[in-house]
């Protein structure tokens, strides 16, 4: 656990350090002709430069072409004691004046493990030992995304994109008397818009909007094995998500020397951004937010 503290803190340092010591002093975060929203559009980091967020790092390995990783499952995966590394590269294959398409693609893997000790009157929380019951589950997310941006004059903009998102889920139980094994799977397609006004350098109003069209049914397969002479396969058909879940959310992006602000809250389901996953609008009672701190150098 604390390994993997000073293994993010290392990174985050280096990323910072790096970014002052190499990037033009010249560079801007105010939104202009130049500088664009990165976030739910088409467009990416030049060569050098950075995006340094609550929520996403980025740097721009060359023009064109940033490579990603999200802060949601590094910190998740402390909490948890498990390294959950992430990565998306994301590239704007067409940049023209008034219109940029591009394609970005990544993975997260991560892990959730737990254990049943065995009771201790001695101890209210007793440690776990290897006679314990251990349960692991290890998932895998793969998102691949197509944005494209138009703008229609010199302060208002449409971006429009679809990601298609695949998730593998494998775990496993191992208690002293059997053994329970099992895999689901799910996919999902996303489609989103964002309408952007640009009321002056600073601030840029927006109004995204989010859909999911289609979500398979989350099928898992279990497989149960007593003894060597005992076992049996069980299939389980779920549905985590219903298809068309929908999201609106009004915001605002306030951009200024360096640092930049995102907020927005809208009526439906909440969606991670980048990672193509989404909440049920039931779990946070149809509130939809849209938050972000970063700079941009």
């Amino acid at each position: 656990m604390h390994l993997q503290r000073l293994l993010l803190v290392v990174v985050i340092c280096g990323v910072t350090v790096s970014a002052s010591s190499v990037v033009p002093s010249s560079a801007r975060a105010y939104h202009t002709q130049k500088e664009r929203l990165l976030d739910t559009t088409a467009y990416s980091l030049d060569r050098r430069e950075f995006r340094l967020g609550l929520m996403k790092l980025s740097y721009g390995i060359f023009n064109r072409l940033q490579v990603s990783t999200y802060t949601a499952p590094w910190l998740l995966g402390l909490a948890l004691e498990e390294l959950s590394p992430n990565i998306e590269f994301k590239s704007t294959l067409i940049k023209m004046r008034k219109f940029a398409l591009s394609v970005s693609l990544g993975f997260v893997w991560g892990r959730v493990q737990a254990c049943v000790p065995e009771f201790d009157e001695a101890s209210d929380a007793p440690p776990c030992s290897q006679d314990d019951d251990f349960a692991r589950v290890d998932y895998l997310i793969f998102p691949i995304n197509v944005a494209s941006s138009v703008r229609i004059n010199s302060d208002v903009s449409v971006h429009i994109g679809g990601q298609y998102t695949a998730t593998d889920v494998v775990g496993g139980a191992e208690p002293v008397e059997n053994e329970v094994r099992g895999s689901a799977a799910v996919d999902m397609l996303q489609l989103y818009g964002m309408f952007e006004w640009r009321l002056s350098k600073v601030v840029a109003l927006t109004l995204t909007t989010r859909w999911l069209p289609y979500v398979s049914d989350t099928v898992a397969r279990v497989r149960l094995e007593v003894d060597d002479s005992t076992d049996a396969n069980v299939s389980i058909q779920v549905d985590i998500l219903e298809n068309n879940a929908f999201a609106v959310i009004p915001g605002a992006v306030f951009s200024w020397e360096r640092a930049n602000l995102r907020l927005g809250v809208g009526y439906g389901a909440a969606f991670l951004e980048g990672l193509g996953l989404a909440i049920p609008a039931s779990v946070l009672n149809y509130i939809s937010p849209e938050f972000d701190v970063f700079v941009r150098f």
